[in-house]
């Protein structure tokens, strides 16, 4: 399952315009994170680290685009995705809407939620050397 702009879907049926910005210019950001338990780590140094990069792209915030709101939106995409006691790798995209070539003619933006299984809820340290 997926979130798309608030919408959980499933992978097959989300679906993203040829036009997307994001996908002809760049013109998105992602943000990953690890959650265990229902537990989003370092959630808020996550989040100011998003909104950072939203406003130096000049990307306009939508005032829903709250902490908690996404918080919401990630807890509810796992949720979909199977049981929430489980580990999750998160990935959050933001792209701007599409319009304009190089130059865009919108600021709004949209929003995805992917969660993927991890097979362990801790940082686990490699003893292999790296060469």
């Amino acid at each position: 399952m997926i979130n798309l702009n608030g919408t959980i879907l499933e992978k097959h049926k989300a679906a993203i315009s040829i036009s997307n910005r994001g996908l002809n210019y760049g013109d998105a950001i992602f943000e990953t994170l690890r959650v265990s338990a229902g537990k989003i780590y370092f959630w808020e140094d996550h989040y100011f680290r998003l909104m950072a990069s939203m406003r130096i792209l000049r990307m306009e915030i939508p005032m829903n685009f709250t902490q908690e709101y996404l918080e919401t939106q990630i807890l509810a995409t796992i949720e979909a995705n199977g049981a929430i006691t489980a580990a999750y790798r998160i990935k959050i995209l933001v792209w701007r809407q599409e319009g304009g070539l190089y130059s865009p003619t919108t600021n709004e933006i949209d929003f995805s939620v992917q969660c993927s299984d991890l097979q362990n809820s801790f940082y686990l340290v490699s003893k292999t050397t790296m060469r």
